[in-house]
């Protein structure tokens, strides 16, 4: 009979407490605030900026939007995942032969309700000249992620777009 007791003690006891850990949380805690439309609002304003950096071809101000990590996934070329890499990409569209005009339309932005993530679709287009002198529009469609940063900015954390055919 001791050694039943003993068994008990030495199992139930550190069940209960491992039990009474896994509560719900306090009826005190409150739930972080939703800032998703600001968020949303300031990733508009960024990419709006950010547009403007790409049609002035400032390399600098357009590689700025990125954060450290990023990877950028331009059409019909490698990922670029450097900061080395990311310049090549950009350095090489400003220097599309050709490139007359370029703007942008964010269609739409989707803030996780964390706070901390959101992907921002849309479409631009750019007119190029070709080899003859024609002015040519391409259309093309992307995607950005955004990661909010320590210090509360966005910061693109991957990039893609490619033709819209």
């Amino acid at each position: 009979m001791r050694h039943r007791w003993i068994r008990e003690v030495l199992f139930l006891g550190p069940l209960a407490l491992i039990l009474t850990g896994c509560g719900a949380a306090p009826q005190s805690a409150t739930p972080a605030a939703d800032t998703r439309a600001q968020d949303e609002a300031a990733i508009r304003s960024a990419a709006q900026d950010w547009g403007k950096a790409i049609v002035a071809k400032d390399l600098d101000q357009t590689l700025s939007y990125y954060a450290e990590d990023t990877w950028v996934n331009p059409q019909n070329a490698p990922i670029a995942k450097t900061p080395e890499e990311r310049r090549a990409i950009w350095s090489a569209f400003f220097a599309t032969p050709g490139l007359a005009d370029m703007a942008g339309e964010t269609a739409r932005v989707e803030v996780a309700r964390s706070g901390d993530l959101a992907a921002e679709y849309g479409t631009f287009a750019m007119t190029v000249k070709d080899k003859k002198g024609k002015l040519t529009t391409q259309t093309e469609k992307y995607i950005v992620t955004w990661k909010k940063q320590p210090d509360g900015k966005w910061k693109a954390a991957g990039d893609i777009w490619n033709a819209d055919k």
